[in-house]
């Protein structure tokens, strides 16, 4: 996998991810607790892809 190619993943994925924390925000939870949360889920995600265990 390139540095280029996580970069215009990165891209893509950026804008999504910043209109899901304003939302997040705006339905009435802190910056803090949104980015734990999404921290949490993305560990998840990235432990089941690389078969390692979850970090609970």
């Amino acid at each position: 996998m390139s540095d280029e190619r996580l970069e215009d993943c990165r891209d893509v994925v950026e804008p999504d991810l910043q209109d899901l924390i304003r939302a997040t925000i705006a339905s009435g939870f802190s910056a803090e607790e949104v980015l734990i949360a999404i921290s949490e889920l993305v560990a998840e995600d990235f432990a089941a892809s690389v078969k390692v265990p979850s970090v609970h």
